[in-house]
């Protein structure tokens, strides 16, 4: 981390006393704790040692960092109404106008995470209706749901430990040269109650499914083995279902159907 810190109103009005008592630019440095160069460039660039004043050179750097503050993408008025109308109007998502501007090599860059933090921080612009509404949140697809942005949210979904690797699946299983090796999944209600459970084998692409009044690892466990108890034995060798948590009977299942349960 750099050690480099900002002079304050404090420190100027040190150098002030200072320059008042012609001290030596080091004997200031001293006495606020800063390097030489640092004094002398702040007297230069203040009217040099006769003319220097601790509230003009304050203003002067706040001046100074509002000039060297980024400009923000979304306080170009014309690209924040293209914006809204893509959202409003043609019902688009962040991703699609971002995607969208850069496939017509438009004159106006932004990225996705530039509109979600413009919707979140000030609604684009636009006054809410009611204290604590999430504005146009709510006409995105998620229909303002708090979004999950990777590497910030601790997911807690399929948190298996020690579990087989896809990696370690046999080579037959990876290049699809002998039936049995199966992969699961579920497919959810739109109400997420009742769901599809699917057992797809790799090289036939053949499908068992059955439908289950709840997705949970009860109903999902049992399913399974049911599914794949139709099967010719020796045509069920593996499974490989994803890391939901309506897997974590997957235990039950390799020892019921002696097969090895891999995880990606």
């Amino acid at each position: 981390m750099s050690p480099y810190t900002h002079l304050t109103l404090k420190d100027r009005e040190c150098i002030l006393l200072g320059v008042t008592l012609h001290h030596t630019y080091q004997v200031i440095a001293d006495q606020i704790g800063c390097s030489k160069a640092t004094v002398s460039r702040e007297i230069k660039r203040n009217g040099g040692r006769g003319d220097y004043s601790a509230v003009k050179a304050q203003q002067n750097y706040q001046q100074r960092r509002l000039k060297s503050r980024r400009f923000r993408v979304l306080e170009n008025l014309k690209l924040r109404d293209f914006v809204l109308h893509c959202i409003l109007q043609r019902h688009w998502s962040p991703e699609q106008i971002a995607g969208r501007l850069s496939l017509e090599n438009s004159n106006w860059h932004i990225s996705y995470n530039t509109i979600y933090r413009g919707i979140e921080r000030d609604n684009l612009g636009v006054k809410r209706k009611s204290h604590g509404a999430r504005g146009f949140a709510r006409k995105l697809r998620h229909r303002g749901k708090t979004r999950k942005v990777k590497g910030t949210v601790n997911e807690r979904r399929g948190r298996f430990n020690n579990v087989p690797s896809v990696h370690e699946r046999p080579v037959s299983c990876e290049n699809r040269t002998r039936f049995g090796h199966w992969e699961g999944d579920t497919v959810r209600g739109k109400v997420g109650r009742s769901g599809l459970v699917s057992l797809v084998d790799r090289k036939s692409r053949y499908l068992l499914s059955e439908r289950v009044p709840k997705v949970n690892a009860k109903n999902v466990t049992q399913t399974m083995i049911d599914l794949l108890h139709t099967v010719t034995p020796k045509r069920v060798r593996t499974l490989t279902p994803d890391r939901g948590t309506e897997f974590a009977g997957y235990r039950e299942v390799g020892k019921e159907l002696g097969i090895s349960v891999y995880f990606p």
